[in-house]
């Protein structure tokens, strides 16, 4: 028997891809297709404009300056939303953000125990701040939040389990899903050409290291580089063998097929990142290994999957931003032609059999429905 409704709150650029009849990767979706085959109705929100409410706002801002926590609670709460939301069986928020701006309401649900939450983690415990009060009120929150929300999954394995020693009480609620990607869409066409040595960059969240990436262009004048990003702009980079495109995903500044085609146009995807214990840059890690490029990427805490994925056997792993030690692998990948197929090779093997839908879809269906 069907349960009757299903909400799941999203980052903008989710309905346009949904309602259209173009082929687009469902990654991003978070398993809605397999989820909602248990109910009747679903409805999809996107976390986006402010709304016209300055009490609202004034409250949202002020739990933003006390705790540091993304509480956003104009971009979600309007009357509309907080229909859907409160008349839901199950709503799914697709990251912490959502979580916290729609903290309100869901511990309204869960006094009147009306529905099952359930919230994607990634970067969690990223602070920004020294502040005493600012950390307590942090900590007060993020374990109400905790609290309130019935199914925590994390995308990190490393967060994941950071978060289990921290909150023991709790950690039956949390569990681990790899982040896995849409392998069918993500698949190279047949006979492209790879003799190339450009380098492609794609990236908007805060824990990628813009800085770096811009200086190591520089030092290497004989490259070509593809930028993807809104937070560099022309006039920060500090030499002309750049193709900066700036744009993110959800405002479709290119299509998932025009990045498709930079990926089969590029000989190698870095990803240079701060340390954090957010699993960041692994959608575009897992994107590349699946067109069958090689990924080089920094070493982080909150790298995803460490038990799966290993240095020069599926993927090149750098410990720190340093520029000679990029520029020396970097040169390393493009004179050992044998070792970065090889490489590219492994990692889409097991992308394809480790990351792709299927399992998500089932181990998201066994953590909501058993």
């Amino acid at each position: 028997m069907k349960l009757k409704n299903l909400t799941y709150v999203y980052h903008s650029g989710r309905v346009n891809r949904y309602t259209s009849s173009r082929n687009y990767p469902e990654e991003f979706f978070y398993g809605l297709n397999s989820v909602k085959k248990h109910f009747e109705n679903t409805d999809i929100i996107e976390f986006d404009n402010d709304l016209d409410s300055k009490l609202i706002n004034l409250f949202s801002r002020f739990l933003r300056k006390i705790s540091g926590l993304p509480f956003f609670l104009e971009k979600l709460i309007s009357k509309n939303n907080f229909r859907k939301l409160i008349n839901s069986n199950l709503v799914v928020l697709t990251n912490q953000r959502m979580g916290f701006s729609a903290l309100p309401v869901l511990i309204i649900t869960k006094l009147l125990k009306k529905q099952t939450s359930c919230v994607f983690i990634m970067g969690l415990y990223n602070v920004n701040t020294k502040k005493k009060i600012k950390l307590l009120m942090r900590q007060i929150f993020t374990y109400i939040f905790l609290l309130t929300i019935d199914k925590l999954i994390f995308l990190s394995e490393g967060e994941y389990e950071y978060s289990r020693t921290k909150y023991t009480r709790l950690k039956n609620k949390f569990s681990f899903i790899p982040f896995c990607i849409d392998t069918d869409f993500w698949k190279s066409s047949p006979n492209i050409n790879k003799d190339t040595k450009d380098i492609l960059f794609i990236g908007n969240d805060g824990m990628r290291d813009y800085k770096f990436v811009i200086e190591l262009a520089k030092k290497m004048p004989e490259i070509q580089f593809t930028f993807i990003t809104k937070k560099i702009q022309q006039a920060d980079l500090l030499s002309d063998n750049v193709t900066l495109i700036n744009g993110v995903w959800s405002e479709e500044t290119l299509s998932d097929e025009d990045i498709k085609k930079l990926y089969e146009n590029s000989a190698l995807s870095i990803i240079p990142l701060h340390e954090s214990l957010q699993p960041s840059g692994q959608s575009v890690a897992l994107q590349s290994m699946s067109m069958g490029i090689p990924v080089l990427i920094t070493r982080t805490e909150g790298f995803w999957e460490p038990k799966i994925f290993e240095h020069q056997k599926n993927i090149i792993f750098i410990k720190n931003n340093e520029i000679q030690a990029w520029e020396k692998q970097i040169v390393e990948i493009f004179e050992n032609y044998e070792m970065s197929n090889l490489i590219a090779s492994n990692a889409r093997k097991i992308v394809t059999e480790n990351n792709n839908l299927l399992k998500f879809n089932k181990k998201l269906d066994s953590i909501i429905f058993d």
